[in-house]
């Protein structure tokens, strides 16, 4: 009963739109993201961590249900796990998770919430039908795009064991079909492994009398790699890219593929004897590359010490040669080969997948990194995509577009604006996550600003306000001076707001993150922005930054951070705005007199059950204003103290009339009081409504 879309949905608000992306372990995390979530969701929630740890073997049967009940214990009123749960989950598993399982379990539930709210929508007879059809149940588990396969492949072999075999890694899955398919497979191999896998163990099945282990002996020697696969030496996967495409050149990554490694020019580097610091190692390349420019020698000590000292076995490689990026795993420590030419003399030794991809197909984020920066650069940011890439399709559509969800009439309500104005907002971000609300003074722009990001993003926004004094160190980083050892007094690089939120966006690419730039034409924006200009037009790419970087990495804009700026006209007209920014941004207005910002001023008074007189004596005010740029938006109205004995007069004589004389300074011809006091709109108005209307006082 608690498997209901109303749960589902609950727990797709608190879990899946919420990421804790803090420290503490994955239970720390998950009491603050389900503390406001009803017993029957944490409930749900249990049964979907239920069926994450159910088929794996590398975690016990007692710490499953452990950590089953610690979820269950968060709910005010808690439920006790059957027996036969217990029983399942004490009776070990069938496959290891390996690192998918172990550090994104987040994801592999994320996948799990979504997929249920897939499957819970559709009518209870195409449910049944595609429980009778392992094919047609995988179309639907595919169409969640979270980039988890490997617990979509945990949930086809849960629905259909008979079927699909429990092998989660789709390396092995094509490793497997191609050691068997000559002996065990009637027909050439297709692009459907699981097909091809499924007739395989039938007819092995057939074959042998009785059910096969493709990884006990004698099977697994058939199809494993006899190469050693070393272990990271420390609990973190990290992936580089590697260039190679052109060294000397000569395009080196067929040389890599053929004989199963991944190399780096040395040169002129001598045979180093031990494990090597990086400060003796730079001593080296100083002494070694002399007659190169400095410029050089910093780079190349920065490589050589990434090879030799960071990059480990079971580390990701990828690289790209010929409009074609290639996958790869370390197997084995560095060597360093004496060559006759002296041009790749520092190795390791690596598994090549036979998979690779277009380059046209890459994500922008992994697309970046990869034709821009050092010869060997740390991309441990994009290791989850990189993991998806090393299985994906060649013929899978590229991510190009922001997910972001839709708006819905919910939050136009809240707004008292229409849903297809914010559903264009949507739109546009999507297309280019920058966009700018313009307008006079008192139309809203920060407040639809900030709905609008807390909407798309839920906490994972954040404000700045630019002003002249605003510069690229505040915004971006810069030095400031800093406590050194000793009493002394240095400077240290401290990050700004925007590159705050690149990091964390970085952390959490599945996640939007939304940058608000209040009063964004105050700053010195060309100052500002610098060389993050360019980024703001070509998320694709990478650029050097002003400070430099220590790993040799350029640094990229990831697609899922979104810039929302607010401009007031009142300041400075958009025409005047510099044509390199207007080019960069969407530009949305917000005039008091067009769509949405005329009604919804009439909307909040209806909602609030005031007369919609305030909203007349608005109207009439800004019809008698020849600026758009300087009439009046309806916030200024939007306070109960306005509805107070003395409110409107009080708002109109201390907010309304000295942004009028404002507009009207040093113009002798104009009486503001007289023009554009209250009694005046509401007689003017009076004589509107009897139709009687006269402009000859109206100001010249």
């Amino acid at each position: 009963m608690i498997w209901t879309e109303d749960n589902l949905a609950e727990l797709n608000r608190d879990f899946v739109q919420r990421p804790d992306i803090g420290g503490g372990t994955f239970f720390d995390k998950l009491a603050g993201q389900l503390a406001d979530s009803s017993p029957d969701a944490i409930q749900l929630f249990a049964e979907l961590y239920t069926m994450n740890v159910l088929p794996i073997v590398n975690l016990s049967g007692p710490l499953k249900i452990e950590q089953a009940n610690t979820i269950l214990a968060l709910s005010e009123r808690p439920v006790h796990l059957p027996a036969d749960v217990e029983h399942a989950l004490s009776s070990g598993g069938v496959y290891h998770g390996g690192q998918a399982f172990n550090n994104y379990r987040w994801k592999q539930i994320n996948y799990l919430i979504e997929f249920a709210q897939v499957f819970r929508a559709l009518p209870s007879e195409r449910r049944m039908g595609l429980l009778d059809d392992p094919l047609e149940f995988r179309a639907l588990a595919q169409s969640v795009e979270t980039g988890q396969i490997a617990q979509r492949q945990s949930l086809l072999y849960l629905a259909f064991p008979d079927f699909f075999l429990p092998i989660v890694s789709i390396n092995q899955r094509r490793q497997i079909r191609d050691a068997f398919a000559t002996d065990y497979l009637s027909h050439s191999t297709t692009d459907d492994v699981d097909v091809d896998l499924h007739t395989i163990y039938d007819n092995l099945v057939e074959a042998h009398g009785g059910p096969v282990d493709f990884y006990v002996s004698p099977w697994v020697e058939k199809w494993k790699d006899p190469a050693p696969t070393a272990e990271p030496t420390d609990d973190v996967t990290h992936a580089w890219k590697v260039y190679g495409s052109n060294v000397a050149g000569i395009d080196m990554v067929p040389i890599w593929r053929r004989k199963g490694s991944v190399s780096l020019a040395a040169k002129f580097l001598r045979q180093l004897d031990s494990e090597l610091t990086q400060d003796e190692l730079r001593a080296i390349v100083a002494e070694d590359y002399r007659s190169s420019p400095y410029t050089i020698r910093q780079e190349k000590t920065h490589e050589l010490y990434t090879f030799l000292s960071r990059i480990h076995p079971g580390d990701l490689v990828v690289t790209v040669s010929q409009g074609r990026a290639y996958f790869g795993t370390v197997t084995g420590e560095a060597e360093q080969i004496a060559s006759s030419d002296g041009r790749s003399n520092l190795r390791r030794s690596v598994t090549w997948e036979t998979h690779n991809v277009p380059s046209v197909n890459l994500p922008m984020e992994i697309s970046a990194v990869l034709t821009t920066g050092g010869d060997v650069v740390d991309i441990t940011e994009q290791i989850d995509t990189i993991r998806e890439l090393m299985g994906q399709r060649e013929d899978s559509p590229p991510a190009t577009k922001l997910n972001l969800r839709d708006a819905d009439a919910e939050l136009a309500e809240q707004l008292n604006v229409p849903q297809a104005w914010l559903q264009e907002c949507v739109e546009l971000l999507r297309d280019r996550p920058q966009l700018i609300f313009y307008g006079p003074p008192g139309t809203g722009k920060t407040y639809l600003a900030k709905a609008l990001a807390h909407y798309l993003a839920g906490e994972n926004v954040k404000l700045v306000q630019f002003h002249p004094a605003y510069s690229y160190e505040d915004f971006f980083e810069g030095y400031r001076p800093a406590q050194g050892s000793g009493g002394q007094v240095g400077f240290e690089l401290r990050p700004g707001p925007l590159r705050r939120i690149v990091d964390k966006a970085n952390e959490n690419p599945s996640a939007a993150y939304v940058l608000i730039i209040d009063e964004i034409n105050r700053g010195n924006l060309a100052k500002i922005f610098g060389e993050l200009y360019f980024l703001l037009e070509y998320r694709s790419e990478g650029i050097d930054l002003l400070y430099g970087s220590d790993d040799g990495k350029p640094f990229v804009l990831p697609r899922n951070v979104i810039l929302l700026g607010t401009m007031n006209t009142a300041d400075r007209s958009i025409a005047l705005v510099d044509a390199a920014m207007r080019r960069r941004f969407a530009f949305l207005p917000l005039h008091p007199s067009e769509e949405p910002t005329n009604k919804v001023l009439r909307r909040w008074l209806h909602e609030k059950g005031h007369s919609p007189h305030v909203a007349d004596l608005l109207d009439e005010l800004n019809k008698r204003i020849p600026d758009d740029d300087f009439k009046i938006g309806p916030s200024y109205f939007m306070r109960e103290s306005v509805f107070a004995p003395g409110g409107l007069d009080r708002a109109w004589r201390t907010s309304i009339l000295p942004l009028l004389e404002e507009f009207h300074y040093g113009d002798p011809g104009v009486d503001v009081r007289a023009d554009y006091g209250l009694a005046a709109i509401e007689k003017k108005f009076a004589a509107s409504s009897a139709g009687n209307d006269d402009d000859t006082y109206l100001p010249d």
